[in-house]
C-alpha cells in the first residue's frame, strides 16, 4: 500500500503547523529521532496512515482557527479605525486559560502559526492588524 507520507511531506506539514520535531513526536507518541529519520527518508512511520490522520486532524483545526481569526476579512471590517488585535500567548498556562477550546485541539506553537498567518491575511485585506502578547 502507498505511504501517504513522504519525507518532504512530513517535514513540510510539520513546519506548516509550526511544530518542532519534539512536539510532533509527542503528538504521535514516538521518539524525536523517529521524526528526524522519517524526514530524511532513512525510515518510514510504522503506521503511516495513523500519522497522516493525526496530521490531517491538526491541519483541519488549524484551518478552522485561521477561518475564525480572519472573520473580519470576510465582510464586516472594524469601523473604529483602531487596528485589529490578534492575541498570542507566551506561556502554555495562559493559552490554556484564555483559549480553552483551541488549547484542547492545537499545540501553542500551532496556534501562534495561525495567528501569524491570520495577521498576513487580514493586512492583505487592508485591515490594520497587529499581534499582542498576552500574559497574566
Amino acid at each position: 500500500m502507498l505511504n501517504p507520507l513522504t519525507p518532504a511531506g512530513i517535514r513540510t506539514r510539520r513546519e506548516g503547523l509550526g511544530l518542532s520535531r519534539r512536539e510532533l513526536a509527542e503528538l504521535l507518541d514516538v521518539a524525536e529521532a523517529s521524526i528526524r529519520s522519517w524526514e530524511t527518508g532513512k525510515t518510514e512511520p510504522f503506521d503511516p496512515f495513523g500519522a497522516h490522520m493525526i496530521l490531517g486532524g491538526l491541519e483541519d483545526e488549524f484551518m478552522n482557527l485561521l477561518d475564525h481569526l480572519t472573520d473580519p476579512a470576510d465582510g464586516d471590517k472594524p469601523e473604529t479605525g483602531e487596528p485589529l488585535q490578534l492575541r498570542s500567548y507566551l506561556r502554555q498556562d495562559d493559552y490554556e486559560t484564555m483559549e480553552p477550546y483551541w488549547s484542547q485541539l492545537l499545540p501553542l506553537s500551532t496556534y501562534r502559526m495561525a495567528v501569524a498567518q491570520a495577521a498576513l491575511i487580514l493586512q492583505s485585506s487592508d485591515i490594520p492588524t497587529y499581534i499582542v502578547g498576552v500574559e497574566d
